[in-house]
């Protein structure tokens, strides 16, 4: 039987650790291993802690901590973790307030204050961000005293119906990618002629819908453009001085009215053959087949109509998770509005529409006063 051979051990247990004290040949070796691996793990800390001591003091400014953003400067830096902190505990307070705040309807219902240095009242164009979230997003404050029209009530623009303060309230540039969905549908209640509002949010809305119905009574009224498809190429101008890139103003081509169809239909709250009224909630839930995972977006301007619609909906927990946003004309009855004939609206005051507005917010829909 061949004798046994002990195998050699590896290298790194072959080295022993130069000590300045000495240990005996059996506990020498055991006590060596145990210093060595000790020494790597404190080697290991020291260095991890020098880490990160260097990432807070020198590059926290550039990677955002507790909610502070890119970009800070340097005179920021230097106050350090307390400034941070302080930044962080500020938020926290506020986030805490708003809680309470806007777990009620009056929070939504927001009160404007006396206040002397106004800049809302006294300058801006674009409206104040009101005290409470809707889904986690700001949106713009009721401006109830201007009639929800602070830019012609403010004499920064001549249209009526400018809409300029909603621009910077819109849910697409709230971080709601809801460009990216596979449906994306516009429902727009109450068109009028093609050159309003439908163009409006062909124009403007930063979403590209892959299909959009328009309801309209007057067949005369509503009209898809004719002749049909602007031609993108022919419109393109030579590079001049003043610095023009097309020849018109550009219009919508023929793929995306293609996307329209037209509903010449009373929108309302319930079916009705004999006026050639559409309950719309039917419509857009059993037609459309709607659902939350679809972008929708719905303007609402039907003359009175909306009332018994949107009451209907705030009893409904399914629409505000199939609209996404909803623009709507709420109709009431204010001597500032009596130019506009708005006095057929009987009883119903302007605090009554900022109401219902406040309770369509509250009820989790993202809802603007269209203008």
């Amino acid at each position: 039987m061949a004798p046994q051979t002990k195998s050699s051990p590896p290298s790194w247990q072959k080295k022993k650790l130069l000590l300045p004290f000495s240990f005996s040949d059996a506990e020498g070796t055991r006590g060596n291993r145990t210093i060595h691996v000790w020494l790597l793990y404190a080697l290991v800390l020291i260095l991890s802690t020098y880490i990160l001591l260097d990432i807070y003091v020198n590059h926290m400014h550039s990677i955002g901590f507790l909610g502070v953003g890119i970009g800070v400067p340097a005179a920021f830096r230097a106050q350090g973790f307390t400034s941070q902190v302080f930044k962080h505990n500020e938020w926290e307070a506020m986030e805490r307030n708003r809680s309470d705040l806007c777990g009620t309807r009056e929070g939504f219902l927001e009160q404007d204050q006396d206040q002397v240095e106004n800049p809302w009242r006294q300058m801006k164009w674009i409206g104040e961000a009101a005290a409470c979230p809707v889904r986690g997003h700001l949106i713009e404050k009721l401006d109830d005293s201007n009639n929800f029209r602070r830019g012609f009530a403010l004499r920064f623009a001549d249209d009526v119906e400018d809409k300029t303060h909603i621009l910077p309230w819109l849910l697409p540039s709230k971080a709601m990618d809801l460009h990216h969905r596979e449906r994306r549908v516009l429902l727009d209640l109450g068109a009028n002629a093609f050159s309003t509002s439908l163009t409006w949010f062909l124009r403007m809305y930063p979403c590209d819908f892959t299909e959009i119905h328009a309801f309209e009574v007057d067949s005369k009224l509503l009209q898809k453009p004719n002749p049909p498809g602007f031609d993108e190429e022919r419109n393109v101008a030579q590079m001049n001085p003043s610095s023009f890139n097309v020849r018109v103003t550009p219009q919508p081509p023929q793929w995306m009215v293609d996307r329209i169809q037209l509903h010449y239909s009373f929108v309302s709250d319930g079916d009705d053959k004999a006026s050639n009224a559409v309950n719309i909630t039917r419509f857009m839930k059993e037609e459309l087949r709607l659902k939350a995972t679809d972008t929708v977006v719905v303007k609402m301007d039907i003359e009175g109509s909306e009332w018994p619609i949107l009451r209907r909906w705030l009893s409904d927990p399914e629409m505000p998770l199939i609209v996404d946003e909803l623009f709507v004309e709420i109709h009431y009855n204010h001597p500032s509005m009596w130019d506009y004939h708005w006095f057929r609206f009987g009883n119903i005051t302007r605090q009554n529409a900022k109401e219902l507005l406040a309770d369509l917010r509250w009820h989790g829909f993202y809802a603007h006063f269209w203008p």
